[in-house]
């Protein structure tokens, strides 16, 4: 199956369902349907300068919709009623994209996705303001859902609950960066968590939102949401491996995470295998926040030196494969289930 082929396809499935909800132009109508009666006068024109057209300017710029598909495809598998839950997908998208541009603020990002990142392009203000209303506009979906209030209890328990767990995984990402812990002494499992809250916890939510409209219990639901979010831990060392390999392919500033002082999967396997001096060297560049092209070079011959980029790769491979095998007796056999494996393994092999 040409998982590449399917998910450009998916993508133009996902988009409608977005634009079905938050569409390109708006009006005072429309934001009486999203924010309730205004107590005075809606400024729809401001609001559409201000939100929906850089909205839609991230979104029109690419991105697979993986998480999205991963929900859709899940939802299949599990015969879950389509007619009455496919907008849960917007959901996800939506969250995701408005963690690129909290991402981008916090980590001084410039571009994304081949262009201005969002801030940068149209300010500071309006890219913080957007990135927090594409956190709650969502809502609205699950407000005006039709399901019981059991279902709808755990739909909103879900949302929360990962909405917190990706904060959580922003603070610790953001913290190490800035050097509040010194890398030598960060352990591979705070890695993963850390993976687990910022990448991971979108499909996880997909996956839990699959596992509640299919009607599973709650324990089914924690290993399906587990799954998923192992899947996208396995993304983020596959991402962290593409940035320093050729971020330029995906739309980035080349070496993005040396610049940013990231502490990956690579970095942790580096400085728990280096000599002395090149441990000081690596912590040095990644201290110094450069985008000196010679400098980044530099820290990433460290990692080559060590393998670690290597070992970043078949970590990731083995976290899939063990994932697959504790929820492949979860997942009823069809041809949705071999979409599901498929699209976990090419997450991991993908290249650019």
């Amino acid at each position: 199956m040409d998982i590449e082929r399917e998910l450009k396809e998916n993508r133009k499935i996902v988009d409608s369902l977005i634009e079905g909800r938050f569409p390109k132009n708006i009006d005072a109508e429309y934001l009486t349907w999203l924010a309730g009666e205004a107590s005075y006068s809606y400024d729809p024109d401001v609001i559409q300068k201000t939100i929906f057209e850089p909205m839609w300017d991230l979104l029109s710029r690419g991105g697979k919709r993986w998480r999205p598909w991963l929900f859709l495809i899940l939802a299949k598998n599990l015969d879950v009623d389509l007619e009455r839950y496919q907008e849960l997908a917007v959901i996800v998208e939506l969250l995701h994209n408005g963690s690129l541009i909290a991402d981008d603020i916090e980590d001084g990002a410039e571009v994304r996705r081949g262009d201005k990142a969002i801030h940068v392009k149209y300010g500071l203000d309006i890219a913080v303001n957007l990135s927090s209303a594409m956190y709650f506009m969502p809502l609205r979906i699950l407000m005006e859902m039709d399901v019981d209030d059991s279902t709808f209890r755990r739909l909103i328990n879900a949302y929360l609950e990962d909405m917190i767990r990706i904060h959580l995984g922003q603070a610790t990402d953001i913290g190490w960066h800035r050097g509040l812990k010194d890398p030598e002494d960060i352990t591979v499992d705070h890695y993963l968590q850390m993976c687990a809250n910022k990448t991971g916890v979108l499909p996880r939510l997909a996956a839990r939102f699959a596992a509640i409209a299919a009607g599973l219990n709650e324990e089914e639901e924690r290993r399906l949401g587990r799954f998923a979010e192992t899947i996208g831990v396995a993304f983020q060392i596959q991402d962290d491996i593409m940035n320093v390999t050729g971020a330029e392919k995906l739309g980035k500033a080349f070496g993005e995470d040396i610049t940013e002082g990231k502490v990956t999967l690579m970095v942790i396997h580096a400085l728990s295998m280096a000599s002395e001096n090149d441990k000081k060297r690596l912590k040095q560049i990644l201290s110094l926040h450069t985008r000196d092209r010679k400098l980044i070079e530099e820290a990433i011959s460290i990692l080559r030196k060590y393998g670690s980029i290597d070992y970043a790769k078949e970590f990731a491979r083995n976290m899939i494969k063990e994932s697959w095998s504790n929820v492949e007796d979860l997942l009823p056999d069809n041809e949705y289930k071999e979409k599901l494996r498929d699209l976990a393994n090419f997450l991991v092999e993908r290249e650019f």
